[in-house]
C-alpha cells in the first residue's frame, strides 16, 4: 500500500501548505484583542477601531475561503486514493478468497474506506495544526517568559496524555477490531445459511454463538470507551486548568505592571489556540489508530499480489496436462502425484468417493489454487505464466455450488461483460436453456436477483452451463454439472459434451453419475488423493464400486 500513499503525499503537502496560512490568519484575532485593549480603549480612536475590525473581518473571510479549499482538496485526495487503490485491493481480495484456506470477506474495502475517511475527515486537521504548537508557545513566551513557561507545561502534559492514550488503548483497539471482523464473518455466514438454520432448528444454538461473539465486541468496546473517555476528560480538564493558571499569572503580572491587560487576554487566547491542536489530536487518535490498523491489514493483503504473466494466448494449444501435482490443505495431503494428458476434443471424467480430492483437483486445473508440487500446462506453458484475464475467457467452469449474480439472465450468461446477443443465445441453445429462458417473465432481460433467488436449482444450473459455454471456451471444467438437473437436463448435458468434443474443446467433468461417466473418452478414478487411471468407463465403474465398499 505504500506505493499508493506515496503518490498522494504532494497533495497532502498542499493541505499542510493551506494550513500554514490558516494558522497565520488565526493570529489576527488574537492580536486584534491585544490592540483593542491596549490601543483602542486607551486612545478611544474610532478610526483605529474601524480599520482594526475591518482587517480582522477580512482575515477571517480569507481564512474561511482557505478552509473550504483545504477541505475540498482533502476530500478529493480521499476519492482519488479510493479510485486508484480500490481496483487492486478488490482484485487481491478475490484472489485471496479462492486460495486454499483463504478467508472470504470484504474487509479490504472497509479498510480502504477507513483510510479514505481519515483523509477526508476533520481528524487530519489536528495533525496539520500540531506543528504550530511550538510557534504559538513561542509567541506567548515573547509576551512574558513566565506565561510561556506555564503554557509550555500545559502543552507537555497534554502531549504526554495523548501518548498514554495510545499506549493504554492501542492493543485493546486492535483486539476490538479483530473481534468485530470475526463477528461480521460469522453474521455473513449465518445469513447465507438462514434457510438451513430455520429449517433444522439451529436458531437457538446459532443465537448462543452470536451472543458469544457479540459479548466479546461489547466487552472491548466498553473498556475502550471507558479508557478513551478518561483520557479525553483529563485532557479537557488540563486545558481548562492551564487556561485559568495563565489568566491568573497574567493578572499577577498586570498587577506588577510587567504586562498590559491586552497582553494578558491575548496570551490566554493564544495559549488556548496552542493547546487546541493537542486536544484535537487526542480526539482524532481513534481515527488515526483505525487507519493505521487498516493500512497494516491492506499492506499484508497486497504483499503477495501476483503479477500477470507476460505470455498471451494466441492459438488453441495442442494439449492440456497436469504433471505430478501434489497438494495439501492445513498440512493434510489431499492430492499426491496426479498426472494426466488431455488432447483437444477429448473428454475426461473424474470420479471417486467423497473426500477423494476431486474439487481440489478442479480448482488447481483452473489455476485458482497453486499446487505444492507439480504444475498444470496449457500447451508448453505453465498455467501460472499466462495472463489470467485472457485465460479466463477461454475457460468454461461450473462450480459444485452454482451462484449467479444480481442482474439479468443475459448479463449472467455474458459473464457480466460486454454483451453479445448472438453469442448469448447460442450459448443458451447449446446448454438446452433457450426455451426455459424464453418462458421467464422478460426472457433474457429477466432480473434474477442476488444469487438467482427467483430460479430453481435446475434453472440456475442450466444458466451456469450457458455461462460456461459463452465465448466457445477451449477448456471446460464441470464440477457435478448434473447435480440439480432432471432427466431432460441430463440428456441436454450429454448433447453439450458431444458438441464440445466436435468443437475441439478439452473437457473435464467431475461426477458420481456412472451413466454420465460413460460419455467420457477416459475416466480417472481418485481415491484418497491418488489416481487409478482407467481406459474405459466400465472398468472405472467397477473400481469405484470396490473403493466405495
Amino acid at each position: 500500500m505504500r506505493q499508493y500513499l506515496i503518490k498522494f503525499l504532494p497533495h497532502l503537502g498542499c493541505g499542510f501548505f493551506f494550513s500554514l496560512f490558516i494558522n497565520v490568519l488565526q493570529l489576527s484575532y488574537l492580536l486584534y484583542m491585544r490592540l483593542l485593549f491596549d490601543k483602542v480603549m486607551i486612545s478611544r480612536s474610532r478610526e483605529t477601531l474601524f480599520f482594526l475590525t475591518a482587517g480582522v473581518v477580512g482575515a477571517y473571510l480569507v481564512m474561511g475561503l482557505l478552509e473550504v479549499i483545504r477541505s475540498k482538496l482533502l476530500v478529493r485526495v480521499g476519492v482519488e486514493f479510493d479510485r486508484v487503490a480500490a481496483q487492486p485491493v478488490f482484485t487481491r481480495m478475490m484472489n485471496n478468497s479462492v486460495a486454499a484456506g483463504g478467508p472470504m470477506h470484504t474487509q479490504g474495502l472497509k479498510d480502504l474506506n477507513s483510510i479514505r475517511n481519515f483523509f477526508s475527515g476533520a481528524g487530519i486537521f489536528a495533525f496539520f495544526d500540531t506543528p504550530w504548537v511550538p510557534i504559538y508557545l513561542a509567541i506567548v513566551y515573547l509576551f512574558h517568559p513566565l506565561l510561556g513557561q506555564v503554557a509550555a507545561a500545559g502543552a507537555v502534559v497534554l502531549l504526554l496524555l495523548v501518548l498514554c492514550q495510545e499506549i493504554f488503548t492501542g492493543r485493546m483497539r486492535a483486539a476490538w477490531v479483530q473481534s468485530s471482523i470475526a463477528t461480521d464473518r460469522f453474521l455473513s455466514s449465518a445469513m447465507r445459511n438462514a434457510q438451513s438454520v430455520n429449517a433444522m432448528g439451529m436458531l437457538p444454538a446459532l443465537s448462543r454463538r452470536w451472543k458469544s461473539h457479540n459479548s466479546g465486541d461489547v466487552y472491548f468496546e466498553d473498556r475502550l470507551a471507558a479508557r478513551t473517555g478518561f483520557f479525553q476528560s483529563s485532557a479537557k480538564m488540563i486545558m481548562m486548568a492551564t487556561s485559568a493558571v495563565v489568566m491568573a499569572v497574567g493578572a499577577y503580572l498586570v498587577i506588577r505592571h510587567e504586562i498590559t491587560i491586552g497582553t494578558m487576554v491575548a496570551a490566554s487566547m493564544i495559549m488556548s489556540r496552542a493547546l487546541s491542536p493537542t486536544l484535537m489530536l487526542g480526539n482524532a487518535w481513534k481515527s488515526l489508530a483505525e487507519s493505521r490498523l487498516a493500512y497494516r491489514r491492506l499492506s499484508e493483503l497486497m504483499r503477495t499480489v501476483s503479477q500477470k504473466g507476460p505470455l498471451p494466448l494466441e492459438s488453441h494449444p495442442d494439449r492440456f496436462r497436469m504433471e505430478k501435482v501434489s497438494h495439501s490443505i492445513n498440512r493434510q495431503p489431499v492430492l499426491e502425484d496426479v498426472d494426466f494428458d488431455l488432447r483437444p476434443g477429448e473428454i475426461l471424467a473424474i470420479v471417486g468417493p467423497s473426500g477423494a480430492g476431486k474439487s481440489t483437483l478442479a480448482k488447481i486445473l483452473l489455476g485458482l489454487w497453486r499446487p505444492d508440487a507439480g504444475c498444470v500446462r496449457l500447451g508448453d506453458r505453465d498455467l501460472r505464466e499466462i495472463d489470467p484475464d485472457l485465460l479466463g475467457k477461454k475457460i468454461g467452469y461450473i462450480p459444485q455450488e452454482v451462484e449467479l449474480f444480481s442482474g439479468t439472465v443475459a448479463e449472467n450468461i455474458a459473464r457480466l461483460g460486454k454483451a453479445d446477443a448472438r453469442a448469448q443465445v447460442d450459448a443458451a441453445i447449446a446448454a438446452g436453456a433457450h426455451q426455459m429462458i424464453l418462458g421467464l417473465p422478460a426472457g433474457y432481460d429477466t432480473p434474477i436477483g442476488q444469487g438467482g433467488v427467483m430460479l430453481s436449482g435446475g434453472q440456475k444450473q442450466r444458466i451456469a452451463l450457458a455461462r460456461a459455454l459463452y465465448g466457445d471456451p477451449w477448456i471446460m471444467v464441470l464440477d457435478e454439472p448434473d447435480s440439480h438437473l432432471d432427466q431432460p437436463g441430463r440428456d441436454a448435458l450429454k448433447n453439450v459434451l458431444a458438441q464440445l468434443k466436435e468443437k475441439g474443446a478439452s473437457t473435464i467433468f467431475i461426477t458420481h453419475n456412472q451413466d454420465l461417466a460413460r460419455v467420457a473418452d477416459r475416466v480417472l478414478v481418485l481415491h484418497q488423493g491418488r489416481v487409478l487411471q482407467q481406459q474405459t468407463a466400465d472398468s472405472a465403474s467397477s473400481n469405484l464400486k470396490m473403493i466405495s465398499n
